[in-house]
Parts: C-alpha cells; structure tokens; sequence
C-alpha cells in the first residue's frame, strides 16, 4: 500500500513538471580560464645593490630602448672601492714594467753576476793554460774551476729571481685588474637599464627613496601587441592544446569579445590556485595600451553543428532523464556528447519527440 502510494505521489509530480524537447542546434564545448592582459618581454626591475634612488629617468608611460638607464642607484661603498682597486691596478702595473724598481735591482744583479762570471771564466781559462804547461799546481786550478762553477749558479739564480719576479708582477696586475674590472660592474649595478625595447608600464620607487637589493622598482615591456596570459584548473589542463581558439571578454569593454589562440602550455602548476599558465596570442591586433587588465575567456575544444542536445539541468543522477509519455514517466539512461555550461549533447537515449522532465526550480 505504501509502495503504491510512493508511485502514485511521483507519478503526479512528473505530470506537473515542466518539460522540454530535445532540440538539434550547434554545440560548443569549451573550459573556463581567467588571467589578464601581458605584454611582449614584461619583467619587472629590481635594484642590484642597496642605495639610494638619485635620479628616476622615466616615468610610467615612457617609451624606452634597450640599454636606456631607469635609475641611478648611489652608495659611496661601491665609488671609493672602484677608486682604491683603480689606484692598486696603476700601481700593478708600473711594478710589472721592466724599469719598475723591483725588476731594476733584480737586473743590476744579473748583471753584477755576469761581470764575476766573465772574470772567473777569464782566470779559469788562463789557470788551464798554466796547468797544461805544468806551470800551475792542481789545487790552484781546481779552484779556479769551482769560482766558475759558482759565478755560473750565481748568475742561473739571478736570472731565475727576475723571471719569477716577472711573472708574480704580471699575475698580480692581472689580479688588479680582474679586481678593478669588478667593482666597476658592481658600479654599474647602481645604473638600472632597460633590458628591452619597449615601455615603462609602471613605476615602483621615487627619486630620494632609499632602495635595498632585489626591491622591485619598475615594471617594463615590449610596446607592441599584448596577449592573454590565462589560467586553467587542474581538472582541465588535459583538453588544452597548442592552436586552440580562445573566445575572452574583458571588464573594461563588456560587450567585446576578442578572438585568441593558445600558443603556449607551461608545464609547472601554481600550488596556490592548482592552475596551469597558458599563453594566447591575439588572432587581431585589438590595439590595447594596458597590461594586466581581468580576463575571462572560453578555450574553445570543439564545435558540433545540428547536435542533439538538452539544458543540463535536465541530466539527473547517473546520466539519467526522466521522460514523461501517456503511460507515465521513467528514467532513461542516456550517452552524453559535448557539453558547455547550458547544454549537453546527446548521443543516445532519447529523441527530439520525447518530454524530458526538467528538475523544479
């Protein structure tokens, strides 16, 4: 009694539910992704040392080429250093040059033992004369051989010193240099230069504003076309692909829509929203001059014209409709097709002549 009753209560409910008619018209299955508006190249510039911002060169807006200075950062740290290295890598040098006065008296000593050797090579070559004749003892001449042996290792060692002299003062105007050369680009580090043709978008700091290391102080890019730099959920990444067409609207022209298409999938997710970035190219220059305007835009996976389809509020539990004939209402299981946010396509399970209960509002 009770089943029947439960029967006759649904039955009722069915029989004064709204219903609707399969309908055949186009499909367009997409997903859902946010983001904004980019430019070409856009990075933002960040101080390399701390200081103090003494110039501010461009203002948001300006158009800038590559190699243009931003800003002047200064510190006296980095000016007295460059001063000292520079005078330490003068002084290097004039050292490593053959008049310096280190490389001088090593000089004037290879040159004092070549004179004793010249004088010792004389005497031992006349004592070899006299000993051959037998007019000089052997003692004699054994000695004159050793003050020429001497004199030789003398002068050997003399020679040694200076070279190795030489080398130790050119390494170390090499090492001056090396040492000059980098507090100059420490230096250069205080002229903050545009890396890209293009324009300043934004700007961070002010002239007189104290700056320490990796503080942002502008943000640059290219001036030309932008494009779409979008996010798409996890669940969704899997269906996008390179070429696809984009369909966006943006809050600053509502009634717009722009045409895009998907150039690039990043392989890295963002763990803070669980999104993927993907990059659309414009498929017509819209002519936009701003960055970073909200987006909202349909990546469109595929289109189906003449497709069978119901709204999705008709699908029930288990991909069931409920259809309504004369006899009375039961479930049928039905093969979904495409899908979008309004519709579902169906393959199989119903037709255009069945009443699909729609659920009550």
């Amino acid at each position: 009694m009770l089943v029947s009753l439960i029967s006759i209560l649904v039955f009722w409910g069915c029989n004064n539910a709204k219903t609707i008619h399969p309908v055949k018209k186009s499909i367009t299955e997409a997903v859902y992704a946010s983001g904004f508006v980019a430019a070409r190249n856009q990075y933002k510039v960040y101080a390399l040392t701390d200081g103090n911002i003494m110039n501010k060169f461009h203002v948001a807006g300006d158009e800038v080429k590559m190699g243009d200075p931003l800003f002047l950062v200064q510190s006296q740290g980095p000016t007295a250093k460059l001063s000292a290295n520079t005078s330490a890598y003068g002084l290097a040098v004039k050292n490593a040059k053959d008049s310096s006065p280190v490389l001088q008296d090593l000089q004037i000593k290879i040159n004092s033992a070549q004179v004793i050797l010249d004088n010792d090579q004389k005497t031992y070559d006349r004592y070899k004369n006299m000993f051959d004749a037998n007019a000089l003892s052997k003692s004699q001449f054994d000695q004159a051989a050793t003050n020429l042996d001497v004199s030789k290792n003398n002068l050997h060692s003399a020679k040694e010193a200076y070279a190795k002299m030489h080398d130790q003062l050119n390494v170390d105007a090499q090492n001056a240099q090396a040492q000059m050369a980098s507090s100059g680009q420490d230096l250069s580090n205080y002229v903050l230069k545009s890396l890209v043709d293009g324009m300043v978008y934004e700007t961070y700091k002010e002239q007189g504003e104290a700056v320490r290391r990796n503080d942002a102080v502008a943000l640059v890019g290219g001036k030309g076309a932008k494009y779409l730099q979008l996010a798409v959920d996890q669940q969704d990444i899997s269906k996008i692909k390179v070429g696809q067409i984009v369909e966006a609207k943006m809050d600053i022209a509502t009634d717009k829509i722009y045409k895009a298409r998907v150039t690039k999938i990043y392989p890295n997710m963002n763990s803070s929203d669980q999104s993927f970035r993907v990059d659309a190219d414009f498929v017509d220059d819209p002519g936009l001059q701003f960055i970073n305007a909200s987006v909202e835009a349909n990546i469109i996976l595929q289109t189906k014209e003449g497709a069978l389809v119901v709204p999705r509020q008709a699908i029930r539990a288990g991909d069931e409709v409920i259809v309504r004939s004369a006899t009375g209402s039961k479930n049928i299981k039905i093969k979904k097709g495409l899908m979008n946010m309004e519709d579902v396509e169906v393959v199989s399970g119903v037709s255009e002549s069945d009443a699909v209960v729609m659920p009550k509002e």
